[in-house]
């Protein structure tokens, strides 16, 4: 994993979203976009960190 996406994992642990955190990272090992399911209360930080993971992800399959 990259380094956003490792980060972004590691916040969702941190503020208790472990199974989010799985899922995230279990879509990026496969080399898809993580979206959430549902709203959560995460800070812009995070948010921020996912869409780059995401990114890193687009990047890295192309």
């Amino acid at each position: 994993m990259k380094t956003h996406q490792d980060k972004a994992v590691w916040e969702l642990c941190r503020q208790g979203f472990h199974g989010v955190a799985a899922d995230a990272e279990a879509a990026w090992e496969k080399g898809e976009d993580f979206r959430l399911n549902e709203p959560l209360p995460l800070a812009r930080e995070i948010m921020e960190l996912i869409r780059i993971a995401n990114w890193e992800c687009a990047s890295q399959s192309a």
